[in-house]
Formats: C-alpha cells, sequence, structure tokens
C-alpha cells in the first residue's frame, strides 16, 4: 500500500522537477532578488558605519588641534584650521566633506563645534536602486582658558633603533652643506632613524600644547635591536624623553621583547596611578606607542611580544602600532598588538611617519580637553 502512494507522489511531481523551462528560472531569481539585497545591506551597513566611526574620530581631533589656538587666533583662522585637519586626517579618501558653514564657533564661552557629512557608495544596494549611504557626525570640544582637563595620561614608546633605521625613506628634504670652507644648498634624504627623530619631536610638541605646566603627562621610552639598549623612564614634560630619542643611533638585529615588556611594566605600575594622583588628583589613561620597520630575528620574541601586548591590552592600555616600510612578517605582529584596527599604522614615507605620531598625538590629547558632544 505504501509503495503505491510513494509511487503516486513521485508521479505527480516528476513532471515539475524535470522542468527546465523559464518559470523555475524566474521564480529562482525572484527568491535570490531579495536575498542578494539582504546581503547587500549587510556589508553595505558595515562599510558606512566604519567610515562614520573614522568621521567621527577625525572630527574629534579636528577640533582638538584648533580649539588650543582659540585664544589667539581668529573665527576665519580657527575654522581653516578645522578644514585643514579634516583633509590631512581623511587622505585621499575623500569620504566626506567639510564647509565653514558646517562650523559653529562661541568665543565667548570658548566653544568649537561642527557638524560633517559624507557618503559611502554602496556595492549589493546597486541591486536595489541605492547608490549611497549617508552618514554624519556632531562634535564639540571646550578650550582656551576654559579647558579641563578631564583625565591625565602616562605615554610609553617602544622604538626600533636596529641597523636597518639607517636606510633611506624616500623623503628629501634641503639644507646648508660644506665642502671646506664653501656653503651651498643641497638635497638629502632622511633616513629612517632621521624621521622617528622628528615624528617624535612633533609628538611630544602636541603633548606639551596640552599640558603646558607639565602637570599631567608623564612619558616615557625604550629603544631595542637585539635587546633593551637604553631607556627613558616615564617622567613629567617631554625633555627627558626627547633628549633620548635624539641620541639614538641605528645598529644590530631585532629583539622587541624587553624593549616591550619596560613599556608594560611601566605604564601599569600601581606607582605610576599614586604618583599622578598625589600631582593632579587622576586616575591616568595609559598609552604604549609601538614601533618597527623590521620583524624579530627569531620568532619566540613574536610570541613573547604578543603576550606582553595581550597582558597590556587586557589591563586597559591602549597600545598603537606603527609600521616603518615594514615586511609582512613585522607587520603581521604590529596589527596583532595594535588595540583595533585603527590603532595600526603603517608609513612608508617619512611624512608618513610624522603623521602617524601626529594622530597618535591627537588621540592621546583626547584625554586632556573637554568633548563636550
Amino acid at each position: 500500500m505504501r509503495t503505491d502512494i510513494f509511487r503516486r507522489i513521485h508521479a505527480g511531481f516528476a513532471p515539475l522537477l524535470g522542468n527546465k523551462s523559464g518559470n523555475i528560472a524566474l521564480a529562482f531569481a525572484l527568491i535570490l532578488t531579495p536575498l542578494l539585497v539582504a546581503v547587500g545591506c549587510s556589508l553595505d551597513y558595515v562599510r558606512a558605519l566604519n567610515v562614520k566611526t573614522k568621521l567621527q574620530n577625525d572630527l574629534d581631533a579636528a577640533l582638538i588641534a584648533a580649539v588650543k589656538d582659540i585664544d589667539t587666533k581668529n573665527e576665519a583662522q580657527l575654522k581653516a584650521s578645522v578644514i585643514n585637519w579634516m583633509t590631512v586626517l581623511q587622505g585621499s579618501a575623500s569620504a566626506y566633506s567639510l564647509s565653514v558653514g558646517d562650523i559653529n564657533l562661541d568665543l565667548s564661552s570658548s566653544t568649537i563645534k561642527a557638524t560633517v557629512r559624507g557618503g559611502v557608495p554602496t556595492s549589493f544596494l546597486k541591486i536595489a536602486g541605492i547608490d549611497r549611504v549617508n552618514v554624519a557626525a556632531v562634535s564639540a570640544v571646550l578650550g582656551g582658558t576654559a579647558v579641563t582637563t578631564k583625565s591625565p595620561l602616562s605615554l610609553y614608546l617602544v622604538l626600533d633603533k636596529s641597523g636597518s633605521m639607517r636606510e633611506d625613506t624616500d623623503s628629501t628634504y634641503t639644507t646648508t652643506c660644506y665642502l671646506g670652507w664653501w656653503s651651498y644648498q643641497c638635497t638629502l634624504t632622511y633616513s629612517k632613524i632621521a624621521a622617528l627623530k622628528l615624528a617624535v619631536a612633533s609628538l611630544t610638541t602636541q603633548l606639551d600644547t596640552v599640558d603646558p605646566e607639565n602637570k599631567y603627562v608623564r612619558i616615557g621610552a625604550a629603544s631595542y635591536d637585539s635587546q633593551l639598549r637604553g631607556y627613558s623612564n616615564l617622567g613629567w614634560g617631554t625633555a627627558a624623553t626627547l633628549s633620548f630619542v635624539n641620541a639614538l643611533e641605528a645598529d644590530g638585529n631585532t629583539s622587541s621583547t624587553d624593549a616591550f615588556a619596560k613599556a608594560y611594566s611601566s605604564v601599569t605600575a600601581t606607582t605610576e596611578a599614586t604618583i599622578h594622583k598625589q600631582k593632579n588628583g587622576g586616575n591616568p589613561s595609559r598609552y604604549i606607542v609601538f614601533m618597527t620597520d623590521g620583524d624579530n630575528n627569531n620568532g619566540s620574541d613574536d610570541t613573547a611580544t604578543k603576550q606582553y601586548c595581550d597582558k597590556a591590552k587586557a589591563e586597559g592600555v591602549v597600545i598603537y602600532t606603527i609600521a616603518l616600510m615594514a615586511p609582512p612578517k613585522g607587520q603581521s605582529l604590529l596589527r596583532k598588538c595594535a588595540t583595533s584596527t585603527d590603532t595600526y599604522f603603517t608609513a612608508d614615507t617619512a611624512g608618513a611617519l610624522v603623521a602617524a605620531f601626529q594622530s597618535i598625538g591627537e588621540s592621546s590629547s583626547k584625554t586632556m580637553l573637554r568633548l563636550t558632544q
């Protein structure tokens, strides 16, 4: 009996199952289209969300950079400064736009407020006739004589000084050269170590600007080649660290473990929080900036350094990493160590290295100024 029933059912559906006509293709197309749109919504939404996050971070940084001069520059100069910073931070992406009319100043209360709008081109959503997803960000910052410290900070630099740092970048500069008693204008090329010194100088200048009284910022640095080669302990102000970095000479192989361990123990020490509390009453935000132009000579150093990175992140330390013309293996370690994709930087030129340190300076300075919105 059951066999007969199954035979009849199969006989009834056989023509449909064997049908190769356009009806089946049409039905499949009708089902496939909404599925593609649904997938496209998800993918395009994630891309738009990433752009919005970067847009917000860039706007915060631009306002912080501009508000430092709110007591010395006029309205037009301040607006131009915000626009210039936004242009630098977004680079060649051109994902958003900012006009003078989007920036509002209240000089009486030392406040700058701005709205930035952008659009993200879609991929799959084009099927549904949607070519662009609009995004926007709003930020406001209080500065000038009314600047209020939100949180002090402790920042430690972990810097590669191995032999490859003697190599040239592709960035040049004009200076005065001498041949005996004769001087003449000449064009020279920045080495990697020279570019690093410029970049650190830019960073320390930013920190000095937000903390002119050396009351809230503590900074230190460690250098490494085949081992930890020297360090400047965390201290108030930037002079000691800048002097340490300017004295670095490129030499040796590469082993980042001990230098990163020094940075980790320094910023997470209980005494560091106590020192801040005694001077400014705050609990410091903690940062490590980890930079290399190569990769460790021994794989065990990658493993050990990554373990210290994980420990630091677990304790709330924000880790910025910078790959200066580094090979894939070195880049891989830095990506794994960075707190997020937003705190990982690649630099192929001296200018890009300076820009990376500037961006880090602006981001860390957010803890020193009051973002009101």
